[in-house]
């Protein structure tokens, strides 16, 4: 076979390699995005599901209030409630209509949702009613609230949003596994593809210098020097600048792959309005957290950060207004974190702080009222001022617990302790807010 045919054979084989690499590049990443889009989706579930239970209690608190005073500022949240509820089934009907499973579940959570709206309003028609003539209403409202039926329709939901979420967990375990699983096939195709094609590369190098460059440049060389009457010696001299161009724009190719799927990988592990952590990850670090501080006498604390009124910021201002509100909050706590602090936003207005290297309980309060005192000036938002006030709950390790789903869910219980207490408060968890927090 001549030179050219081979050159030309080779070279036709680097190409083809090339465009089918690039193929399946971008085969590759539009599989691993469906698994990472699978993993959001998961999160979505699970954010709605939450949503979903908090509208129920809203509505079950303002009944409660106005039963209690029969002041109607109570019936407020009570008809929020009951709205939130119901679009939040819907979306989730939307969001699951694909797992028959879920869907059943969802539909006897709404069954179950039809019930307790209808005691709400049984109760409330009767408080509404009540005069001279019907001053016995007020009681019959709490006769009905006492004989427990609407608790125990709220603990049938409850259960049935457990079962819902426990699935939607297992789901989302499976899909962080595949996703991780494409993640790791794609690294070792392309690790394989990087060596093959510098093989192929070096290949058609050697072939191009011995067949072409080298004899021409030997050429040339020789021919100068007999010109010159000078003595010929043949000497190993051929440029590679055309073979490194090839290789530098494969290497490029590759490094864009690596750097998509790192990408993809930080969006799994990140919220993508204010770029701090998300969930997935937070269990683990907070066990991390835990281990190291158990080789000293240190301490660890989780705090988690709730901001108040942040739903009635939304309805008031709209979403870009909140959006704003959760992106300088984030950017406020992130200016405080230490080397070894972490920062989470579970979703929503929810944001932990996991402290590291604690010697003294009493230094929580300095960096607890640090962090309040971040937050006393205003947001501009379009020239509006916006108040941002939090709510703070801490639970310490090992002091309160040494796991790390405990450690988070009481420090979640103290928050709330403090919503309630105070507006722009911390409260540190004890043992005697379960109790509270089982009375909710």
């Amino acid at each position: 076979m001549s030179i050219r045919f081979k050159l030309t054979l080779l070279l036709v084989t680097l190409f083809t390699f090339a465009i089918g690499n690039t193929v399946f590049t971008f085969l590759l990443e539009n599989y691993v995005e469906e698994k990472l889009n699978w993993v959001i989706h998961t999160h979505e579930v699970l954010n709605e599901s939450k949503n979903l239970l908090s509208s129920m209690t809203d509505a079950e608190t303002g009944q409660r209030g106005y039963l209690l005073t029969g002041d109607p500022d109570y019936l407020e949240p009570y008809l929020k409630g009951l709205s939130s509820a119901e679009e939040s089934f819907k979306r989730l009907t939307q969001l699951t209509s694909d797992n028959p499973e879920q869907i059943k579940r969802l539909k006897t959570i709404h069954g179950a949702m039809g019930k307790k709206f209808e005691e709400l309003k049984l109760t409330i028609d009767l408080r509404k009613h009540e005069n001279a003539e019907n001053a016995e209403n007020a009681e019959k409202a709490i006769d009905v609230v006492k004989r427990n039926s609407g608790k125990q329709i709220m603990d049938e939901i409850r259960l049935d949003i457990i079962a819902f979420e426990n699935t939607e967990h297992l789901l989302l375990e499976t899909r962080k596994g595949d996703f991780r699983e494409s993640r790791a096939q794609i690294t070792t195709l392309m690790a394989l593809e990087i060596l093959f094609f510098l093989f192929l590369g070096i290949i058609t190098m050697i072939f191009i210098r011995n067949k072409l460059f080298s004899p021409i440049s030997m050429l040339l060389l020789n021919t100068a020097k007999m010109e010159r009457g000078e003595q010929q010696n043949i000497q190993d001299i051929l440029p590679k600048d055309e073979m490194g161009y090839l290789l530098s724009r494969f290497y490029q190719m590759s490094e864009k792959v690596y750097a998509n799927t790192a990408a993809l990988s930080h969006e799994a592990t990140h919220d993508h309005l204010t770029g701090l952590l998300n969930r997935s990850e937070i269990n683990k670090t907070i066990r991390d957290s835990i281990v190291s501080t158990s080789a000293s006498n240190k301490k660890m604390a989780v705090c988690f950060i709730d901001l108040n009124g942040f739903k009635q910021l939304n309805d008031n201002l709209g979403h870009d207004a909140g959006d704003a509100v959760l992106i300088e909050t984030a950017k406020r706590l992130k200016g405080m974190l230490r080397t070894d602090d972490s920062l989470f936003r579970l979703g929503g207005d929810e944001f932990v702080l996991i402290l590291n290297d604690i010697a003294e309980t009493s230094h929580l309060n300095t960096i607890a009222g640090h962090i309040l005192e971040k937050f006393t000036s205003p947001l501009m938002f379009n020239g509006i001022p916006i108040e941002i006030s939090l709510s703070i709950g801490i639970a310490l390790s090992p002091d309160d617990s040494k796991n790390s789903e405990e450690i988070l869910k009481f420090s979640d219980i103290a928050m709330y302790t403090a919503k309630r207490e105070k507006k722009h408060n911390y409260t540190f968890f004890n043992k005697t807010m379960l109790k509270r927090e089982s009375d909710i």
